[in-house]
């Protein structure tokens, strides 16, 4: 037995060696100052300026938890926001100033092509009165969550110099069930939880999901063959392909 556990354990660490390059990058951190506030962030809902039955996914709802999530940003509370610009021509920076807000983003939806959308956006810092950013991007239907997190990517970097990871998918393992009925599920969703999709389903525990650098595959332990295996799976396709097999 204890030599068993002893196997399994170079295999996820062989595992971890193969598949980490990418986590290392995002978690090596460099300290250099101390601890600062959240920054007050004033972000505007994104309207539809359309006809018709207006998109259900909520752009601004979607960059205010991602910012808020991050720590760095304290987003304004809804039922502060009493002007809703939609065009930098519009601000009245008094208001933003009362409110003692850092930054200000305004937005809104436009018709795209083929029934997609244009969100178009600008990011003011209020004390300077000065356009930091501004940006129309593309969203095919059903892509505006995406396009949303993208945003939030585009504003974190600008304000901090730091690249955003809220476009990014998490990878995580779920158990339900117990005795006969407990199954594993090595489940992929966005970087906020949302739109969980699994990926692989097992009565047998799956143990270390690891993403490849360029975020195409997962790399997990299962013991669906009675043996720890590590398996090497694309994410767009759903092909596999085993890597090793240790008896046990």
């Amino acid at each position: 037995m204890k030599s068993t556990r002893n196997t399994l354990c170079v295999v996820i660490v062989l595992l971890v060696i193969l598949f980490s390059s990418k986590a290392f990058a995002v978690l090596e951190i460099e300290i250099t100052r101390g601890v600062e506030a959240a920054a007050p962030i004033a972000i505007v809902g994104f309207p539809w300026m359309g006809t018709g039955q207006p998109p259900s996914a909520m752009v601004g709802a979607v960059v205010r938890n991602d910012l808020n999530r991050s720590g760095r940003f304290r987003p304004l509370s809804q039922a502060d926001i009493i002007e809703k610009p939609t065009r930098g021509s519009d601000i009245n920076w008094a208001t933003w100033r009362l409110l003692k807000s850092n930054y200000l983003v305004i937005g809104r939806i436009n018709p795209g092509t083929g029934g997609g959308y244009v969100v178009e956006f600008e990011l003011f810092d209020v004390l300077t009165q000065e356009r930091l950013l501004g940006k129309a991007i593309e969203a095919r239907p059903g892509e505006l969550r995406r396009v949303a997190h993208h945003v939030s990517d585009l504003i974190f970097e600008r304000i901090l110099g730091i690249r955003g990871a809220f476009s990014t998918k998490i990878a995580y393992i779920t158990v339900t069930g117990d005795g006969d009925e407990r199954r594993y599920a090595l489940v992929v969703a966005d970087a906020d939880g949302f739109g969980p999709q699994e990926v692989v389903r097992s009565k047998e525990p799956l143990l270390s999901p690891n993403w490849s650098p360029d975020g195409r595959y997962l790399a997990y332990v299962s013991f669906e063959k009675g043996n720890s295996s590590i398996y090497v799976q694309e994410i767009a396709t759903g092909s596999r392909q085993q890597l090793s097999g240790l008896a046990g």
